[in-house]
C-alpha cells in the first residue's frame, strides 16, 4: 500500500481489522480487482478474514453500501466459523432494544441476537424473543444481514420482561414439536442495559420455581440457563453468586460469548469468574502474599 502497488495486494491474506479499515482505500485504488476478490468470497472460491473483529462491529459497517458487501461476508465467514465449533446450539437471545439501549449497548444487543439466532439449531435457528411484558418467540426476517439488524431493531419493546413467559413462549415450542431433552433450549442470553432485578417483572426466585415446575409437568428435567448481559458497565452484583440457574456477564466479546459453552454448565458469577480465568495465559501467572 506505501508503494501504491495496488494491483499485487493478495486480499485473501489480508487481516480482518486491516479489510475493515482499508476496504474504502481499495475499492478507489483497485476496484476492478477487489470487486472480482469479493465476487469470489461470495461463490466460495475465496475466503475474506474475520477473526478478530467483533459481531457489533460487523454490523458497524453496514450502513455505507459499498462497505456493506464486505460486512456481510466477514459476517458470513464468522457465523461459518463459529457453526463448525457448534458451541451455541440450542441456545435463544432476549435482545433489549428499549430507547435506554442507544449506541454501543443497542450495536451490540442486535448483533448478538441475530448472531444467536443464526447459530441455533432448529426449531430454534432464526429465532429470538423479544424484551416485553409479553415476549414473543419472533423469526428475525430479512434475506441480508442489514435487513435482519433492523428488523431487531424495531421490534417490539417494554420497560423490563416477563421471564416466565419467555420460558411459557419456549416450552410451548417444545411440547407442540415434541422436542426431546436434548433439543430443548440450554441456554437463553438476556442481552439488556438493565440489572437483573430491574429487568424482571418479578422475583427472580418466584419466577424461577415456577419455571422448573411448568417444565417438569412437561417431562423436561432441566429447566435452561439464564445468561444475563449488562451492556453497561456496572460494579452492581444484583444477582446472589448461589442464584439459581442464572449467569451473569459485564461487557462483550465474540469469545466471551463462545467460551460460556465451551465451559459447561455455569449457573453462577464464581464459575464465570474461573471460566474467564482458565485460558493458558493465566496459568503461569504467581501470586506474592
Amino acid at each position: 500500500m506505501s508503494a501504491n502497488e495496488w494491483n499485487v495486494l493478495p486480499y485473501n491474506r489480508v487481516a480482518s481489522v486491516a479489510m475493515k479499515n482499508y476496504k474504502e482505500l481499495f475499492l478507489t485504488h483497485d476496484s476492478e480487482r477487489f470487486r472480482e476478490y469479493l465476487d469470489k468470497v461470495k461463490s466460495g472460491n475465496a475466503k475474506i478474514a474475520a477473526g478478530a473483529l467483533l459481531p457489533h462491529e460487523i454490523i458497524g459497517e453496514l450502513n455505507d453500501e459499498e462497505s456493506g458487501e464486505v460486512a456481510e461476508l466477514q459476517w458470513k465467514r464468522m457465523v461459518d466459523d463459529m457453526l463448525k465449533k457448534g458451541k451455541l446450539r440450542n441456545c435463544l437471545a432476549i435482545c433489549d432494544v428499549s430507547g435506554s439501549m442507544s449506541g454501543i449497548p443497542m450495536e451490540v444487543s442486535v448483533a448478538l441476537g441475530v448472531l444467536v439466532s443464526e447459530l441455533s439449531e432448529d426449531p430454534w435457528k432464526g429465532k429470538l424473543i423479544t424484551f416485553s411484558a409479553n415476549p414473543e418467540l419472533q423469526e428475525v426476517k430479512g434475506d441480508t444481514l442489514k435487513a435482519k439488524t433492523e428488523f431487531v431493531r424495531n421490534m417490539d419493546w417494554g420497560m423490563n420482561t416477563n421471564f416466565q413467559k419467555a420460558f411459557d413462549r419456549i416450552l410451548d415450542v417444545a411440547v407442540e414439536g415434541k422436542l426431546s431433552e436434548e433439543q430443548m433450549i440450554k441456554r437463553v442470553f438476556v442481552f439488556s442495559d438493565m440489572e437483573f432485578d430491574q429487568a424482571s417483572e418479578k422475583p427472580w426466585e418466584t419466577d424461577y420455581q415456577a419455571i422448573q415446575r411448568k417444565f417438569r409437568e412437561k417431562g423436561y428435567q432441566n429447566v435452561p440457563e439464564i445468561v444475563f448481559w449488562n451492556l453497561r458497565d456496572s460494579r452492581a452484583t444484583p444477582v446472589m453468586a448461589n442464584q439459581s440457574g442464572v449467569a451473569l456477564v459485564s461487557g462483550f466479546s465474540k469469545n466471551l460469548l463462545t467460551m460460556f459453552l465451551e465451559g459447561g454448565g455455569i449457573v453462577n458469577p464464581e464459575e464465570v469468574m474461573e471460566l474467564a480465568i482458565s485460558g493458558e495465559e493465566y496459568k503461569k501467572l504467581v501470586v506474592f502474599d
